[in-house]
């Protein structure tokens, strides 16, 4: 049970750090704007599936849970006038993390 543990820890550490991060900065730095804030969230989500590729993860489960989660969850919301470029920078993250944990109930422990 500690190892599994272990490695959801591990998994999770490089999202939960760029979601604490990326909205302290975005609200330290004062930026405003969705080009800023676009270019923030990509560079979170690069991040972050570059740590999931180190620790082990396929292609496709890297791509579903840093990009193709968020962009499912917000653009609806971008769409219809909804998120702002603040609420951007702080939903995104929290989409990643939300779908890397639930990823992480379907992975082995060994590769968690």
């Amino acid at each position: 049970m500690t190892a599994v543990l272990t490695g959801w820890v591990r998994a999770l550490l490089v999202p939960v750090i760029a979601l604490v991060a990326l909205p302290v900065g975005w609200t330290l730095s004062g930026a405003a704007g969705w080009p800023v804030a676009i270019a923030a969230v990509a560079a979170a989500g690069v991040l972050s599936a570059t740590w999931l590729r180190m620790r082990g993860w396929s292609p496709a489960p890297v791509h579903l849970v840093t990009w193709a989660a968020p962009v499912a969850v917000l653009a609806p919301l971008a769409a219809l006038g909804e998120l702002t470029a603040d609420g951007l920078v702080l939903w995104a993250p929290m989409t990643t993390v939300l779908a890397v944990s639930l990823a992480l109930t379907r992975r082995p422990a060994t590769v968690a």
